[in-house]
């Protein structure tokens, strides 16, 4: 009797109609992913669902991983690398001897590379079963690694350490507008004090530049004062007054 289709199993089961079935399979083109995995990514139906319909389809045992725990033994038989890279998780060593089968939950278990080479690394015949991908995701977490959160407990350092950055950032910012606001605050001091009387004509506008280019100076030293620029810009600016000194021909 020949296995129905994924798309058939579905339908029977009531879990999709011929429309959804339509707009799945053009997804699947577009994206590359298979049926299954496109109504799941459409959120047409959810994993476990797709795990039971596969294993409806291919006639194949499916197994809720949340109730298994994979023996010692099997994990020994995978390494973690290769686990991680073709998503699969060895549950249990079966038989004895030549009868000995390694059986391997996987999501895409008519993957016979992976298969193949799953019987090369373990050194003995593998039985394929049936589990979600997230399922299997999770617990080669909770077996090799020994852990039921290592991705929430990185993702919980990653915003700590985040938050702390921006914690010193907010610090840093507040602290350079106090030292703005003080610099401002004593620069308008500078600004309301009166010149002393000018003569007029040629000599009265030197004075008047003479007094301007001080309290340029004078600025430039309270902004130095208070952190609002850098030393290497303090004293970038009293270069640039020279500069104009030299063009004006003043000497100091």
């Amino acid at each position: 009797m020949a296995r129905k289709r994924l798309g058939e199993v579905l339908i029977e089961d009531g879990l999709i109609d011929e429309r959804e079935l339509q707009e799945a399979l053009r997804y699947k083109e577009k994206s590359g992913y298979r049926l299954g995995t496109a109504l799941v990514a459409m959120r047409v139906i959810a994993e476990w669902q797709l795990a039971e319909a596969l294993g409806k389809a291919l006639e194949m045992e499916v197994v809720d991983l949340s109730r298994v725990r994979p023996h010692k033994s099997a994990l020994a038989r995978i390494p973690q690398r290769l686990a991680e890279r073709f998503d699969l998780v060895p549950l249990r060593l079966e038989g004895r001897g030549d009868d000995r089968r390694l059986v391997v939950a996987m999501s895409d278990p008519l993957n016979r590379a992976v298969v193949r080479r799953m019987r090369e690394v373990a050194g003995c015949s593998i039985h394929p079963v049936l589990a979600g991908l997230s399922s299997i995701q999770r617990a080669i977490r909770e077996s090799y690694h020994g852990s039921t959160s290592s991705r929430t407990l990185k993702g919980a350092e990653r915003y700590s350490a985040q938050a702390r950055e921006s914690g010193r950032q907010r610090s840093r910012a507040s602290a350079s507008e106090d030292s703005l606001r003080a610099a401002l605050a004593e620069v308008r001091r500078l600004g309301s004090s009166k010149p002393p009387a000018s003569p007029g004509g040629q000599l009265g506008l030197e004075h008047r530049i003479l007094g301007l280019e001080l309290k340029v100076r004078a600025l430039i030293h309270v902004l130095l004062k208070h952190r609002v620029v850098s030393e290497k810009d303090y004293v970038k600016a009293l270069k640039h007054i020279q500069e104009a000194d030299r063009d004006r021909g003043v000497s100091r």
